[in-house]
């Protein structure tokens, strides 16, 4: 009998699990060294990199003065009639420059609408960092609860691996029926498979925890964070302090200075542009000099269209700050409740639980080696110690995924 439950054990998916465990060198990593190390190597922020490097070549562009037009011109050339065409002496020729003027301040204007966008780019960069960040410190407290749950599954299988054995002494000696010992056996293989498919969950929490990092391979990694142990940099509650580091309303904000700098602009390329004109013209052997000036007349076409659409993505641009600060106000105030809430489910309602449980698993364990209780009470009570400690593990998990959030809606950053 003992033969056949030990080849049981060491079916396919514990050989499964001893290979994923010899398949890895496993090396610490706290949550912070995740964030770091996802801030600094992720591919998403090369994106955003690049982006902010694009709008700084635009505000190198827009620095720019226009650049001068040289014109040669000919008149009065011919090659029919008599006497024949001298080419330099009987044609005009004209050699002049030709200069654009802006005016209305619209070198400045355009330099502001860069700048406002070079500032834009690097916001949204500042986004995408917090957007990975609260990714990956989800990913990391989904990887440790799938760890503590597979722990705790595998202390629960070692214990009653010793109640098997002393089970299988009293078969020997013929004290207990056998009937009880497969009881136990049972028991214990059910357990085993939770064991193991709990440390597959484990196995594929730390895959996702790694691709939210932004690795290009997969590596075995140990968590150093227990699960019933807060992640440090958990700040103090501060709504003002949320809307000034939310990369969100930053954005926002940016987005109404990149409008008013950009409804500035259109207003100034209403006005138009001087050209002058200065040169040389040889006519019938005659040096003389030209100049003059040409601007256009603003009669048919004042901006008019894009001086609206302007104006018009400025007011969009304050509503939807309104609408991202009142989204934030929300986000925070729900963190600051789920997490208050959380606190106290765990204090108040699953610590106790989980003391009860484990007082009536010790008291039915010794009642049994006493004679005082049969095997059922103890399978019972073991299978309600590992309910409790299954909502214990849950309750931990949600405190620290609403310390999380909160975490997120504050906007912080290593």
């Amino acid at each position: 009998r003992r033969t056949r439950v030990e080849s049981v054990r060491l079916g396919p998916m514990k050989l499964c699990w001893k290979l994923l465990v010899l398949a890895f060198s496993l090396r610490a990593i706290t949550l912070e060294q995740a964030v770091q190390e996802a801030l600094q190597k992720h591919p998403l922020l090369a994106v955003s990199q690049s982006r902010i490097e694009s709008s700084t070549g635009k505000l190198q562009q827009a620095r720019l003065r226009p650049n001068p037009l040289f014109v040669y011109q000919t008149e009065d050339f011919r090659t029919w009639q008599s006497p024949g065409h001298r080419f330099w002496q009987d044609a005009d020729h004209f050699f002049y420059l030709q200069q654009t003027f802006e005016t209305a301040s619209k070198r400045a204007r355009r330099v502001d609408v860069a700048q406002a966008n070079e500032r834009r780019a690097a916001i949204e960069l500042t986004l995408q960092k917090q957007t990975i960040a609260a990714r990956v410190r989800a990913a990391y407290w989904d990887a440790v609860g799938a760890k503590a749950r597979e722990k705790m599954l595998r202390e629960a299988y070692q214990n009653l691996d010793a109640v098997t054995e002393y089970h299988r002494v009293q078969v020997r000696e013929g004290a207990m029926a056998e009937a009880d010992l497969l009881r136990v056996e049972l028991e214990e293989l059910k357990i085993l498979l939770l064991a193991n498919a709990a440390g597959v969950d484990a196995q594929k929490a730390l895959i996702v925890l790694q691709r939210e990092m932004g690795r290009n391979s997969i590596e075995a990694l140990e968590l150093e964070l227990p699960i019933d142990q807060s992640a440090p940099g958990v700040p103090a509650a501060n709504l003002d302090r949320a809307l000034e580091q939310r990369a969100e309303a930053q954005l926002a904000r940016q987005i109404i200075e990149v409008a008013g700098a950009q409804l500035q602009l259109e207003g100034a390329l209403a006005k138009p542009n001087v050209d002058g004109v200065t040169g040389y013209k040889r006519s019938k052997n005659f040096d003389t000099v030209i100049w003059g000036v040409q601007t256009q007349l603003p009669i048919f076409n004042r901006n008019e269209g894009n001086i609206a659409s302007a104006g018009a993505e400025e007011r969009l641009a304050k509503n939807a700050l309104v609408a991202t600060e009142a989204l934030i106000r929300n986000e925070y105030a729900g963190a600051l409740t789920e997490l208050e809430l959380r606190r106290e489910q765990l204090t108040k309602s699953v610590l106790p639980l989980r003391s009860r449980a484990q007082e009536i698993n010790r008291l039915a364990r010794e009642a049994y080696r006493l004679g005082g209780a049969d095997l059922l009470r103890v399978i019972d009570a073991l299978r309600n110690l590992l309910d409790t400690e299954q909502l214990y593990i849950e309750a931990q998990l949600a405190l620290r995924q609403a310390e999380a959030a909160v975490q997120t809606a504050m906007g912080v950053l290593p």
